[in-house]
């Protein structure tokens, strides 16, 4: 449903609103931020193709209040943290231990569901949840190599943290 761009930068280059999210959730989970590799996703909503859609001037994901919005993560040595910022559904951060933490390839509840587009991200799982279970992320990549990197990266910081020599 969106179009999406991934590319590597760092804290420092985000906008003010997801550094200062990012880092006020980091201090307050004790968390330094000193060498941590980070990624943005930027997703586009575009405009609904069909002829309703087009009509009643909604967008491809009509359950999204953005036209535009992005995400965020921050893989630090132990954590890793994902944030989503909008001008309309506002900032949040989240983190998980890697050793908490697991991460598929796509969206677990779309590819069963087989919609299009499903595997264009990664399900982070392991984050606090409701009812005793644990809760996932997705976190959406674009088709750069910089996605593709993101991807190895943090499934090997996962697979390490877990499996310490």
């Amino acid at each position: 449903m969106y179009r999406r761009s991934t590319r590597e930068t760092s804290l420092a280059s985000l906008s003010p609103r997801l550094a200062d999210a990012i880092g006020k959730h980091a201090a307050a989970n004790q968390i330094t931020l000193e060498g941590a590799r980070v990624w943005l996703t930027r997703s586009e909503n575009p405009p609904a193709e069909g002829f309703f859609g087009k009509l009643l001037g909604r967008r491809a994901n009509p359950v999204d209040p953005d036209e535009v919005h992005e995400t965020v993560l921050v893989l630090h040595r132990s954590h890793v943290l994902v944030a989503t910022s909008g001008e309309k559904r506002g900032t949040s951060v989240l983190s998980v231990a890697l050793t908490q933490a697991s991460v598929s390839r796509g969206a677990a509840l779309a590819a069963f569901a087989n919609v299009p587009g499903a595997s264009d991200g990664l399900s982070i799982s392991g984050f606090p949840g409701d009812h005793g279970r644990p809760g996932s992320y997705f976190f959406g990549l674009g088709s750069e190599p910089d996605a593709a990197e993101c991807e190895r990266v943090l499934t090997a910081a996962i697979t390490a943290a877990k499996n310490p020599r």
